[in-house]
């Protein structure tokens, strides 16, 4: 799949309580990090998401802002730009960064807002516009840390989330948002229709969002049976390669390994093995956290492939020494894997379903 750079921009908006559909509150305007916010209490980019509610420019556009755009974009390097994402902070949850929606197929640069309304009166215009059809704000956002826009390939490689509060995206990058955005929101049908006028890997989007076809088995909780995990690999038997590795990262966190994290009692079966305590730390909910692997890659994906046996639960060092370190599988038999790491060879047993 071709990358093409700067298709895209992530850029940060101070948090707004109200969905940014409205002012912001007391404690947003607190909260805030921004100099211009606290010493002037306004938010300009407060109504971003208000395209529902208030009307649109005569063209059918709508008009956001983000404060970091006012110096950072060049036409040369944003002429390719299809989507801005939003990024913010959510003081509410010990500051955890959301990308909260997106701008698709924008304009950038300053825009007066000429539509009528008694709110305009305060945010008069905005750095960003883009048709209302192409804005979509995400109920549900996608959470990100440093470790994982590199896990998952959010952001450009070597890149981690600006500390100026601007990365550009190249294609892969915005591809893999949008994807994150979809599981995440699988109600939005508007978000489903933008995502089909992409042009980066349409086929990919088309194999995953119509008509259901994996993304259904993906967020359908029959998936963790061994009937719904064996229609799975039918229906991927089709795919091509690079859909397949996609569908295997969503497995690592969906249905399926919910399933196998109770079965391994959300252990990390590496530290067991090794005589270390297999359970990390607990979550807020009370259930220790772990995280899942398939050990041997699903790109080329045999019948089993996605199956319980070939899913180990791992924490989250683990996990990256499995991708990362000097690890490798020796062998296996119908019920072990053998691993070398760092030098030791280490037996995991596989996971049984009675």
């Amino acid at each position: 799949m071709e990358v093409i750079k700067n298709f895209g921009i992530l850029t940060s908006i101070a948090w707004n309580s109200n969905g940014w559909t409205k002012d912001p509150s007391a404690a947003d305007l607190a909260k805030a990090k921004y100099d211009f916010v606290k010493e002037n209490a306004h938010e300009h980019e407060s109504i971003n998401f208000g395209h529902e509610i208030y009307p649109a420019e005569e063209d059918g556009s709508y008009i956001g802002y983000s404060p970091i755009l006012n110096r950072t974009p060049d036409k040369e390097n944003s002429k390719y730009v299809s989507a801005i994402f939003f990024l913010s902070s959510d003081y509410r949850h010990q500051n955890r960064k959301c990308i909260v929606g997106l701008y698709g197929f924008p304009e950038i640069g300053w825009a007066q807002r000429e539509a009528k309304h008694p709110i305009f009166k305060t945010y008069d215009g905005g750095n960003i516009r883009a048709h209302v059809d192409n804005i979509i704000y995400f109920q549900n956002p996608v959470v990100i840390d440093d470790r994982s826009v590199i896990d998952d390939k959010l952001l450009p490689i070597g890149k981690l989330i600006s500390k100026q509060g601007f990365n550009y995206l190249h294609s892969d990058n915005v591809f893999n948002i949008l994807l994150a955005a979809v599981r995440l929101n699988p109600a939005n049908t508007k978000l489903a229709t933008l995502v089909r006028k992409f042009p980066t890997d349409i086929d990919f989007f088309n194999e995953l969002i119509d008509g259901g076809e994996a993304h259904d088995f993906l967020e359908n909780k029959e998936a963790d049976s061994l009937a719904g995990i064996a229609e799975l690999e039918r229906k991927m038997q089709k795919l091509r390669p690079q859909v397949k590795e996609r569908v295997s990262a969503f497995i690592e966190r969906g249905a399926i390994a919910g399933k196998v994290k109770s079965l391994t009692g959300h252990k990390c079966l590496m530290c067991e093995a090794l005589g270390l305590n297999p359970i990390g730390f607990l979550k807020r909910d009370g259930v220790p956290y772990v995280e899942t692997h398939h050990v041997t890659p699903v790109s080329g994906l045999t019948v089993g492939g996605l199956g319980l046996a070939n899913i180990i639960t791992l924490c989250a060092n683990h996990h990256r020494q499995m991708h990362y370190g000097n690890t490798e599988l020796i062998s296996q038999t119908k019920t072990l894997f053998v691993f070398s790491i760092d030098g030791s060879k280490v037996e995991i047993s596989k996971i049984r379903v009675s």
